[in-house]
């Protein structure tokens, strides 16, 4: 066996390497190991033979534990598209998005959905969707199952997801696998014992729950029929789950667009009295995109682009975070595969009994690839998605593939080229920025 002065060592493909001060930040995208190299050690790094000299030993076995120098017999970048490929088609996991309901009692202007029919699930619906997910997970025999609720307001009709509820768990007995679920929804039916029945009789232990700025522009975005306001609903019943003893997780999303930025503050400023949310409250930005690009095409100017929001969310969103003791310190997970929609292991149950491949095709017909009734693999509106090429030449030689996985396959299908993902453009900077918010919490310790 060689020593390791007799073996060759690399840098790891995947290191994102920022010069900072006498030294370098080196942080790694596959396990977001991330360090600040002094002079010395930004010097043995940049030559690694100097490594290999038996006084840096100690040095090189530390790059080499974090993963930052590699030997030469591995390949770090095939070894990902070995785990993308490992991912996308044997996966040991299967998903299942209901949709109870394609009507909402909200109006948001900016809704993907809107113009779509309102359908809800009948009982012959019910019964033919619960018999197409016993026969997948017959074929598939998961490890795991995952159910998300989605809508619409999938809380409208919820009566039919505690039958979806009960249904789950008597397939979990009979088949013996691991069952989680959780529920996309506006959260303006979301009371506290609304969510004790979800907990315990569907198994959902978070709730998706999209405020999209203090009450006067959160109102003015997210609104019953006649604009009646949401927000002080809303909030109620978040502190009350919170409040709560349950083991109920909230994520609240926030839409971002260019006329709700400059109230995000106000809106942490709100959302940081909530009690427990430490333990329970997750906060996270989205840009407004997609759908809405489409259906408002006089106000596209409002909307960011991907590298536009990756600088908001750098120079606004983070700072923020901080400034009010929330968790700033998120590095991008790594991304195997983008979507569950080009595997064989995601089918979204629409309210007609349809089956798609994607959230943002809720209510939408000609986009089925089959019906719970008669669902074939190899319908050839399936193998479009399940045998679409998400990675371009370009994406083979990118550093960032592994928190890209190719980006969105949906946008690369209407546009015709891979959408790159935000951390593309502002990785290193939310590095520099992160480092250093961390570096002054110290100093003021």
């Amino acid at each position: 066996m060689k020593s390791s002065k007799h073996k060759n060592y690399h840098k790891n493909y995947y290191n994102i390497e920022i010069p900072y001060g006498n030294g370098m930040l080196l942080y790694n995208i596959l396990n977001k190991n991330f360090v600040f190299l002094n002079s010395r050690y930004t010097y043995l790094y940049q030559n690694i033979e100097e490594l290999r000299k038996s006084d840096n030993q100690e040095i090189l076995k530390e790059f080499l534990d974090a993963e930052f120098v590699l030997d030469n017999s591995i390949d770090e970048r095939m070894e990902y598209l070995r785990n993308f490929h490992l991912h996308r088609w044997f996966s040991k996991k299967l998903l299942f998005t209901i949709v109870p309901t394609t009507a909402c009692n909200f109006r948001c202007p900016y809704c993907f959905e809107r113009g779509i029919k309102y359908v809800s699930m009948d009982a012959s619906i019910i019964e033919k969707s619960t018999k197409f997910i016993e026969e997948r997970i017959k074929i598939f025999k998961p490890e795991e199952v995952s159910v998300s609720y989605y809508g619409g307001e999938p809380l409208l009709e919820l009566n039919k997801i505690f039958k979806f509820g009960y249904f789950f768990k008597s397939l979990q007995n009979k088949y013996d696998f691991r069952l989680g679920a959780d529920i996309v929804t506006n959260g303006y039916l979301l009371s506290i014992n609304t969510v004790f029945e979800l907990y315990n009789k569907a198994n959902i232990k978070s709730a998706q729950i999209t405020l999209d700025g203090p009450p006067r522009i959160h109102d003015a975005r997210r609104f019953l029929r006649g604009k009646r306001k949401t927000f002080d609903a809303i909030y109620k019943n978040i502190s009350e789950i919170l409040a709560s003893d349950l083991d109920f997780i909230i994520r609240i999303r926030v839409n971002v667009d260019k006329t709700n930025i400059s109230y995000l503050e106000e809106l942490l400023k709100i959302l940081s009295k909530l009690p427990n949310r430490e333990e329970k409250l997750e906060i996270y930005f989205s840009p407004v995109t997609g759908e809405s690009d489409r259906l408002h095409k006089g106000n596209r100017g409002i909307f960011y682009s991907e590298e536009e929001f990756g600088k908001v969310y750098v120079n606004t969103i983070i700072p923020l975070l901080f400034k009010y003791k929330f968790d700033y310190e998120r590095y991008p997970d790594i991304s195997y595969v983008f979507c569950a929609g080009i595997t064989p292991f995601h089918y979204l149950i629409d309210s007609d009994g349809s089956i798609k491949k994607c959230f943002d095709l809720v209510g939408r017909e000609k986009e089925s690839v089959g019906h719970v009734e008669s669902y074939n693999d190899g319908d050839k509106r399936v193998l479009k998605w399940e045998l679409f090429e998400p990675l371009g030449k370009e994406c083979l030689d990118c550093k960032y593939l592994p928190i890209c996985g190719g980006g969105c396959p949906y946008k690369k299908m209407q546009r015709g080229e891979n959408v790159c993902e935000p951390w593309r453009y502002v990785l290193k900077d939310l590095l520099v920025k992160i480092y250093e918010l961390k570096s002054s919490k110290k100093v003021g310790q």
